[in-house]
């Protein structure tokens, strides 16, 4: 079964109509996101780099090639994903 679950929005309806508030989001700071469809894959990544709250490079690579056909995705781990992804 693909696509979207909307399971969660349904929960947090019915805690919104319980008056519960429902949970919030988390902030992890990068964006790195993987769309699998019939005819192949797409992978997206912003190219920040922070340390805290100062942008340490504007054109981070976070989408590194492998193989054919494989690509690794790092998000928190610049350092270690470049270290491995040399390998």
């Amino acid at each position: 079964k693909g696509g979207f679950s909307f399971d969660l929005c349904k929960r947090n309806d019915m805690l919104a109509q319980k008056g519960l508030k429902a949970p919030g989001f988390l902030k992890t700071g990068t964006t790195i996101v993987g769309l699998i469809f019939q005819d192949g894959v797409i992978l997206g990544a912003d190219t920040r780099a922070t340390e805290g709250p100062i942008v340490a490079d504007k054109n981070c690579e976070k989408i590194h090639y492998m193989a054919p056909n494989i690509y690794c995705c790092g998000a928190g781990t610049a350092a270690d994903t470049e270290a491995v992804t040399d390998m």
